[in-house]
């Protein structure tokens, strides 16, 4: 378990400063999604403590309200934002919505949670046998794959399984239950950097939001499990694990 102290921040970000911001910024704004403007975004404001994993939520008008877990609460953040951000940077977030919350210190092992995560659920696939680099791919086509034409294959447990797997890293926690709520394919941006090259590239995968009942194993490694997040593309708005109460096991 980490001996810093984790923290649920909350911002709320003006979508049309964000992509004055992004024009500024020499980012293509033909390429780009909400994640990784507000990544690169908050990188910009916050640097490297800016909230990482994080999800994003419309908000009313033209905001978006960010969620995500930071090692400093919500007014170290604003005064890291005041003293080094750009202007431009500093335009698209209102820092008087900033607001956090301290989480857990320490989890109990049996703690049963309800939780919800916006994923993007794939597997990494070798390319060794074509002489190619590691590439991602569907965990539902990667299964539909593995079993063959004309065997059906349902969404929805191959990404319970999925995500079973990624709760269960470092035996953090065990899902009880899980439902898939909302399912599309994303266009998303993403750093092209074979060859030698740095430039964004347009990839698309699965965005997934499952919710679900989870039961603490093991502290330190669910603790871990909250500021790793889940899967990849976390820093790019999926993967963060959000915790419910009121749950009832039925």
């Amino acid at each position: 378990m980490s001996d810093a102290q984790l923290f649920m921040v909350r911002a709320e970000f003006d979508q049309p400063a964000l992509i004055r911001f992004a024009a500024h910024s020499s980012l293509p704004l033909r390429l780009l999604d909400d994640g990784y403007v507000l990544h690169a975004a908050t990188r910009a404001l916050f640097g490297d403590a800016a909230p990482r994993p994080f999800v994003v939520r419309p908000a009313n008008g033209r905001r978006l309200t960010v969620l995500g877990y930071a090692g400093r609460d919500h007014r170290a953040l604003v005064e890291l934002a005041r003293a080094t951000a750009d202007p431009l940077a500093v335009s698209a977030v209102d820092l008087d919505s900033l607001c956090s919350k301290a989480m857990p210190s320490s989890w109990r092992a049996g703690a049963v949670y309800g939780f919800e995560a916006r994923v993007c659920p794939v597997v990494r696939i070798s390319g060794r046998a074509a002489g190619g680099r590691p590439r991602e791919t569907d965990a539902f086509i990667h299964q539909c794959l593995r079993v063959g034409a004309g065997i059906a294959v349902d969404r929805q447990e191959v990404y319970r399984e999925w995500l079973a797997g990624e709760l269960g890293r470092g035996a953090a926690a065990r899902m009880r239950r899980a439902k898939l709520v909302r399912f599309q394919r994303k266009r998303l941006s993403r750093r092209d950097r074979s060859n030698g090259r740095a430039g964004l590239h347009r990839c698309e995968r699965p965005d997934a939001t499952l919710e679900g009942v989870l039961e603490v194993a093991s502290a330190a490694a669910f603790d871990a499990l909250l500021r790793r997040g889940l899967g990849r593309h976390r820093a790019f708005g999926f993967g963060m694990l959000l915790l419910r109460a009121g749950v009832t096991d039925a």
